[in-house]
């Protein structure tokens, strides 16, 4: 999981993910929260979470990670995915 400090004081998590076999034991949890805890930045990112993806909005949710945009998808793309946002989080110090 590669994470990086774009722009001085905020930092991007990105490609995020649990194995199946893992998931709901709280690995991620701790990932996150390490990550959070342990790095020096004041505003932390996930950009473009499918709003589908239900379950991964509710985890970061619970981490105090809060929708700050949502970006509307190309109806066509929508029709054919059942995407129509993608909606990026963020957690402030």
């Amino acid at each position: 999981m590669p994470f990086s400090n774009p722009i001085g004081d905020k930092c991007s998590i990105e490609f995020f993910g649990a194995a199946l076999e893992f998931r709901g034991q709280g690995e991620a949890s701790q990932v996150i929260s390490y990550i959070i805890e342990s790095t020096p930045n004041k505003v932390y990112l996930i950009e473009e979470v499918a709003d589908t993806n239900i379950k991964a909005i509710k985890f970061y949710d619970k981490l105090g990670l809060k929708e700050y945009k949502r970006k509307a998808l190309p109806r066509r793309f929508a029709e054919n995915n059942g995407i129509n946002h993608l909606i990026s989080l963020k957690y402030v110090r």
